[in-house]
């Protein structure tokens, strides 16, 4: 992983096609939104004047399917290994997931490294890495095998791994 810090270009490229589609999505809804707070909600006045409670509906209607045209235009893939609604990780979970994806790639069975080798390398104890390995697991970065031994398995695009700050060491 000889990426310099804050280097990833292609994640940054998604990262602002994604908050740009949410700002237009959300600019559109706003835009549709006052439309569709003035309509007659009285039951009688409906059947009255059908035109005039049918044109702020499709307008909404209108209003909804661009935005939701938007944010499809810019979804991840199918395959993605990540949920979208889920943000990147941080700092320092960015840097115990480069950590891991360097030991596992630096060993030749490829196995992820051990609570007590992660505690040496972070300067941690045994309660807080395993706080962070289970948040790292809740936010679907990592999957873990119950009962196995490295049981550590990366479940994040590589691209949206930060690069190890410190000198990796077994």
């Amino acid at each position: 992983m000889n990426r310099s810090p804050h280097e990833n270009p292609a994640a940054d490229a998604e990262a602002l096609l994604l908050r740009q589609a949410n700002a237009d999505a959300r600019a559109l809804a706003a835009r549709g939104s006052p439309r569709t707070a003035s309509r007659p909600a009285d039951q009688y006045l409906m059947e009255r004047d059908a035109i005039e409670v049918w044109m702020p509906m499709a307008s909404a209607v209108e209003t909804i399917r661009a935005a939701l045209g938007r944010l499809e235009a810019t979804s991840p893939s199918k395959g993605s290994q990540i949920d979208p609604s889920v943000e990147g990780p941080t700092h320092r979970q960015g840097q115990f997931l480069a950590y891991i994806c360097e030991y596992m790639s630096q060993n030749s069975a490829g196995l992820a490294p051990t609570h007590a080798a992660m505690q040496r390398f972070f300067g941690l104890t045994a309660p807080s890495v395993n706080s962070m390995l289970i948040r790292l697991e809740q936010r679907g970065f990592i999957r873990r095998t119950p009962r196995v031994a490295k049981g550590i398995e990366i479940s994040i695009d590589p691209a949206l791994i930060p690069p190890l700050e410190q000198p990796f060491k077994f």
